[in-house]
């Protein structure tokens, strides 16, 4: 299991290293939500993103994978591993860490074993909670819950307004969030352009997973919110289907996502495909 204090730790020797380190904002239990930067500071920047969903912390691990790797590279990149600490924390050390909210998450969850949970420390499903299409997702509920609960309005989590403010501020050219299961790449939320399909097919080729055309019944995810935003990205779902959840380290050694340079290739491809410096 990968935890909230490996990713301090992490942090600090990237830090050490020469990455800048800094916070988007606090979850809900007012833990940081960290994000590491590196290359140059002007020009265009990428945000990366893993750990929306608490049980799928080796994101998090490949996100900083990733930041170790590009210490030493000028494009601009930051690096945004763990959107849902208190989830992470809750997997870790179970619900005594949720305070006012232990016995709700008890009683959603029906143990004191968290493995599977994939919400925040009020039940919400972060990736749902994004202003896009709100509400309307094919496995969206309306009331608190492991996963898939879209929480009382758009942003109504500390995490979700957070990112969503630090993505306004950055403006970045593409972002790339990293879930898992499945080893596809999602791009369309509805834009049917046919320069995001082709980068996204491109993703693909690379990582030899699947591009999947359409929505697919999603709504309220960061990837949607960025696409109506004009903002062009991906989710990708590392990882083979025939896993399951809780995953470790050990489960994606093999993923080709986990050991290739893909935001290297994704800085040279973007302006080849949208035709921009």
């Amino acid at each position: 299991m990968y935890t909230y204090k490996n990713l301090i730790d992490d942090i600090e020797i990237l830090h050490s290293c020469g990455a800048k380190i800094g916070s988007i904002g606090t979850s809900l239990l007012e833990n940081e939500i960290y994000y590491i930067h590196t290359g140059l500071d002007e020009g265009k920047q990428l945000i990366i993103t893993g750990g929306i969903h608490a049980r799928e912390n080796v994101t998090t691990q490949l996100v900083i994978k990733q930041a170790y790797r590009h210490l030493r590279l000028p494009m601009g990149i930051y690096f945004v591993p763990m959107i849902n600490p208190d989830g992470a924390l809750l997997i870790e050390r179970g619900s005594a860490v949720a305070r006012e909210y232990a016995a709700l998450l008890l009683d959603i969850n029906g143990s004191d074993d968290f493995s599977l949970w994939k919400a925040n420390a009020r039940a919400v499903d972060l990736n749902n909670n994004f202003d896009a299409r709100f509400g309307t997702g094919k496995s969206n509920v309306t009331r608190p819950a492991s996963h898939g609960y879209v929480g009382d309005h758009p942003f109504s989590e500390p995490e979700t307004a957070a990112l969503r403010d630090f993505t306004l501020a950055v403006k970045p050219y593409f972002t790339v969030s990293y879930h898992a299961l499945g080893r596809e790449v999602y791009w369309d939320f509805g834009q049917k352009s046919d320069k995001d399909k082709a980068m996204a097919q491109s993703i693909a080729n690379m990582l030899g997973y699947d591009c999947v055309d359409g929505d697919l019944g999603s709504a309220g995810g960061y990837k949607d919110w960025c696409i109506l935003q004009g903002i062009p990205g991906v989710t990708i779902e590392i990882g083979s289907s025939w896993l399951s959840h809780p995953l470790s380290a050990r489960d994606i050694t093999d993923d080709v996502c986990v050991n290739i340079d893909l935001p290297s290739k994704i800085a040279k491809l973007y302006p080849k495909i949208y035709g921009v410096g």
